[in-house]
């Protein structure tokens, strides 16, 4: 007989971390993951006046909790995120033996109106780059130019090794590894990509890993997020994070022409209903789409 081990919730979420990171999810998706559990804990126990335990959490309390977003007036994308982040860690715990059902497993996601990810126009891209070189960073310069131009993702730009970087009088790529399934792949580095590593690695000179933190230390993700968002800001445009910059890469190939297949294996897509994403208009599309209406006064 499956007997559940009773655990609260709140005390699961550490270990629940560090299962979505063995994953090789992004950092961002993780926050926003764990972030969505927070919410739902506090809202229970607002609710119930009690912290929720492993056995005590039912179908009916995620359609309240769900109806509670709905009520904040949260976006049905917002919704949906935060129902299958509560059936991503269910699931989880059934694995961990502190459930023998998934009561998020029923519940219905909200209909949404799909749009392209979040990517930078070509004026933010101009103004984020002359935000980082006012700075005379080489590394930071590299590593900016280096997201925009290939569309690495960030755990695949911090396990960079000079070693992975080939570059020749006119052409180069990265050899770029996945904690994907181990996957490899080549990415081809375009001349403004090039002579942006160029200059880095005149400066850091030493082989190992190609951005360094404090010490000798591999880059962090969560320091490439901090990098990104400083430079952002001070080119006043919106938070930015890596994967705005991954997502301006493949929507700027897709704009080009690009073939989606091509595009996929850029990027690094297993799928292509993932690169068919950049296809759909985005919010700034809809906006100018709108403004070529003739006003009538």
């Amino acid at each position: 007989m499956f007997l559940e081990r009773v655990v609260r919730v709140d005390n699961l979420l550490n270990q629940y971390k560090i299962f979505l990171q063995e994953k090789d999810l992004s950092a961002q998706t993780i926050r926003g993951y764990i972030n969505d559990l927070r919410k739902f804990i506090n809202w229970y126990q607002e609710t119930e006046g009690e912290l929720p335990c492993t056995n005590n959490i039912g179908p009916l309390d995620l359609v309240e909790f769900k109806r509670y977003l709905q009520n904040k007036n949260q976006k049905p994308a917002t919704i949906n995120r935060a129902i299958m982040a509560l059936s991503s860690f269910f699931g989880w715990c059934i694995e961990q033996g502190h459930l023998n059902h998934n009561p998020a497993i029923n519940i219905k996601l909200l209909p949404e109106v799909r749009t392209a990810p979040k990517s930078l126009s070509r004026t933010e891209q101009l103004s984020l780059m002359r935000s980082v070189q006012s700075s005379g960073k080489v590394r930071d310069i590299a590593i900016i130019t280096l997201l925009l131009h290939t569309g690495l993702r960030v755990s695949e730009l911090c396990s960079l090794t000079t070693d992975d970087i080939i570059i020749r009088e006119r052409s180069g790529h990265l050899i770029v590894r996945s904690g994907k399934g181990n996957k490899r792949r080549e990415v081809p580095l375009n001349s403004t990509a090039r002579t942006a590593l160029k200059e880095w690695l005149k400066v850091k000179k030493e082989s190992g890993s190609l951005f360094t933190g404090k010490g000798s230390d591999s880059l962090s993700s969560r320091s490439v997020e901090y990098l990104i968002d400083k430079y952002s800001y001070q080119a006043r445009l919106e938070k930015i994070t890596p994967h705005v910059l991954r997502h301006t890469f493949c929507k700027s190939l897709v704009d080009a022409g690009e073939s989606l297949d091509r595009v996929a294996l850029l990027a690094g897509h297993d799928n292509l209903n993932t690169t068919a994403r950049y296809t759909m208009a985005t919010c700034k599309d809809l906006e100018k789409s709108v403004g070529k209406i003739p006003l009538i006064i």
